[in-house]
């Protein structure tokens, strides 16, 4: 029967979890990766796993909301915040979201491999609901002050998030699209996008 943790011991070991987790999903997959895996790097029993996290889609799902919260830290400058934005500034927003993307290989390669379907399938809903608000939580009053300022066009909200997850969609794509002119084809729909959206030069 897994014995109990102290408090230090539970978050060192969710610690370990996680950067061992982050390195063997990135090589392996969500698939491949088995809780003894996850268990032997971190040095604790197959049962213990179960005190930290209900199953490896979770430990998945915490890793890549950790990425998250790293990537827009990086991404939302005083710029961005500020509300006073043209053209410039956001194609250089969307470029830095694209470029930092590859910095975190388990959000680049959630939606190969099923990996995003097998997650979802595991998680608790109200998990799932409380990511999805908190992505809106983010970016819709970011789009709101961008619209109150004369800086974005009066186009519906929910439509503009969707269109700026199509380009990060389309970037998956790579093979499809053709890798001899992706980056050429990436750069012109930013630029589409940013001139369709965005009212200041």
């Amino acid at each position: 029967m897994p014995r109990g943790f102290t408090d230090e011991e539970k978050e060192k070991i969710t610690a370990m979890l996680i950067s061992e987790g982050e390195r063997l999903f990135s090589r392996y997959g969500l698939k491949k990766t088995s809780i003894k895996d996850l268990t032997e790097t971190a040095g604790i029993a197959q049962g213990s796993f179960y005190k930290f996290f209900s199953s490896k889609e979770e430990l998945y799902f915490a890793i890549i909301e950790t990425n998250e919260a790293e990537l827009k830290s990086e991404l939302l400058d005083e710029n961005i915040l500020s509300g006073q934005i043209n053209k410039n500034i956001f194609r250089n927003f969307l470029k830095k979201a694209l470029e930092l993307i590859n910095n975190y290989p388990l959000i680049k390669n959630m939606y190969k491999n099923d990996e995003y379907q097998q997650m979802l399938n595991k998680l608790p809903e109200e998990i799932i609901k409380e990511h999805i608000n908190n992505d809106t939580d983010t970016l819709t009053p970011l789009l709101k002050r961008w619209q109150a300022a004369g800086c974005l066009k009066d186009f519906d909200i929910d439509a503009v998030s969707g269109l700026l997850r199509a380009l990060f969609l389309l970037t998956l794509h790579k093979k499809e699209i053709g890798e001899e002119h992706f980056e050429k084809t990436i750069n012109l729909f930013i630029d589409f996008i940013t001139d369709g959206l965005i009212i200041n030069d």
